[in-house]
């Protein structure tokens, strides 16, 4: 039998932690935005002394306006709660290109490459040992030309 998801390693936070952060979190965004309780009410479709409650009491925001507010202000708002549990916000269509970093990925094949090449030839036997990590560096950088294509097709 697998082992059930909830015997994962967890963070743990206390709920007032998290009330006490998402006060923070709307008293900020109002300040940074030199908005009023009542733009603050209207994004997350509540009332001025609703949105002023869920920033100055112990109100936790209900699943709805918690999405609403992602929406709104995405990993702004999202992000320090997300933390909590060991999450972070990131938009659909956002592309994960792995764990690795890219810079430690083209590292890793450089000196392969430039032993390669030392004697002006390069010959697919020499690259077969290093197949692995030129897919690996291939994938990455596709995926770097098409998140360059549509940011330019944004522009």
């Amino acid at each position: 039998m697998s082992t059930l998801s909830t015997h994962s390693q967890r963070r743990t936070f206390s709920a007032s932690n998290a009330i006490d952060t998402q006060n923070k979190l709307l008293t900020a965004i109002k300040s940074e935005d030199s908005a009023t309780w009542t733009d603050i009410g209207r994004v997350l479709g509540k009332s001025d002394d609703r949105a002023a409650a869920y920033a100055n009491t112990a109100s936790a925001i209900d699943m709805p306006t918690f999405l609403v507010a992602c929406r709104e202000w995405g990993g702004r708002f999202a992000d320090p709660l997300l933390a909590l549990v060991g999450g972070r916000w990131a938009d659909a269509g956002s592309v994960c290109t792995s764990d690795d970093k890219g810079a430690l990925t083209l590292a890793m094949l450089l000196p392969a490459v430039m032993e390669i090449e030392a004697d002006g030839l390069t010959e697919p036997h020499e690259l077969v040992p290093h197949e692995i990590l030129i897919r690996r560096v291939n994938a990455l950088t596709s995926v770097w030309l098409d998140m360059i294509a549509a940011e330019r097709s944004r522009a």
